[in-house]
């Protein structure tokens, strides 16, 4: 049976305008009512999360950054990291460059070098506020990097991960959350060696969570479990990593609770 039920945010249990749907967020509190654990797993940082927790009235596991951070549903901090700094320091001076908005990341804040309407955009997303600050770029072992995003065209995006994969593929992970936005982590950071990290805490087996995404940096969970839900707009090269496609984060739930239902016969 399913004990764990994993979803991702953007473009998935959340929409462009920062809401979830009331179907979705009722879905996941009936299963809930039904015993079952869930966790969010995201690019997005932890802060975030908790806004998101917030409007389904709810307390999940967290999974933020991409697996750089996990935390339980009664924050218990599971497992952390963050760049080395001069690490960072390097791959932050090869990618700013005009062609992206740069976000530098560490726990709960989004930095990025100059104000622009770009990031007057990106900053209609986020929760939070995007700290604009010239100096940045100094400031790495002060705010302790965990994550370095990159907005920008799709082509340029594919273009810059193709060049990172070549030249520092031993240093970093790359993952394309969006298909504007490459998130750069450290080396063996994802969300599916996080929730490897969770599941353990929780004394689940693989076979016995549910993944629910719909983009790149889904499919180290996918790989997981044969209980992977991907979302009917994803990319084809993700869709062929998930078991089933469906259109919301309710159908894959309903499934989820229907099998459930099925094994406690």
């Amino acid at each position: 049976m399913i004990k764990l039920i994993v979803s991702d945010l953007d473009g998935t249990l959340l929409q462009e305008d920062n809401t979830v749907k009331h179907e979705d967020a009722k879905a996941l509190r009936d299963a809930v009512r039904e015993g079952l654990q869930i966790s969010i797993a995201t690019g997005r940082m932890d802060n975030e999360i908790k806004e998101v927790l917030t409007s389904i009235g709810e307390k999940f596991h967290r999974i933020s950054q991409n697996g750089a951070f996990v935390s339980t549903i009664n924050d218990k901090s599971i497992f952390s990291c963050t760049f080395e700094p001069s690490l960072a320091e390097i791959i932050y001076k090869k990618v700013c460059t005009p062609n992206f908005v740069t976000l530098l990341c560490n726990y709960d804040t989004n930095f990025t070098h100059e104000d622009n309407e770009y990031v007057a955009n990106i900053q209609k997303r986020m929760f939070h506020p995007i700290v604009i600050d010239p100096t940045i770029s100094e400031k790495f072992e002060e705010i302790k990097p965990s994550k370095i995003t990159l907005i920008g065209f799709e082509n340029d995006i594919m273009d810059i991960k193709k060049q990172l994969s070549e030249e520092v593929h031993d240093e970093v992970d790359l993952f394309i959350s969006e298909k504007h936005v490459l998130d750069i982590m450290p080396k063996k950071i994802s969300k599916g060696n996080a929730l490897l990290k969770l599941i353990h805490e929780l004394s689940i087996k693989p076979d016995e969570i549910a993944c629910i995404g719909d983009s790149f940096n889904d499919i180290p969970m996918f790989k997981l479990t044969p209980n992977s839900f991907v979302m009917s707009h994803a990319h084809d090269l993700v869709k062929q990593e998930a078991t089933f496609v469906v259109n919301t984060v309710s159908e894959a739930v309903e499934i989820i609770r229907k099998e459930n239902s099925k094994q406690a016969i």
